[in-house]
């Protein structure tokens, strides 16, 4: 064997490696879309499930603030200032 042919073995031989791990790389590539795929659903159905106490969260926010609320606390300061006055 001379020195050509084993250059071209060589070169051969690296290709082969270099194909090897590219297809290595390429499987962890889709294995790893494939799990970030999983965890996606899997945040989107657990936000579904947290939607509802946030709404309630924004009801009880919108009701504090509204008159109804600010009219009640009025009532019960009149109310306490009256017993302290007895």
């Amino acid at each position: 064997m001379n020195l050509y042919q084993g250059c071209a073995l060589t070169a051969v031989v690296a290709f082969v490696v270099l194909v090897i791990f590219a297809i290595r790389t390429l499987i962890q590539i889709l294995h790893t879309a494939q799990a970030m795929e999983y965890l996606a659903v899997s945040a989107a159905e657990k936000v579904d499930k947290t939607q509802s106490t946030f709404t309630l969260l924004d009801n009880v926010s919108t009701f504090l603030n509204s008159g109804v609320f600010k009219v009640a606390k009025i009532s019960l300061d009149v109310v306490r200032h009256l017993r302290k006055e007895k």
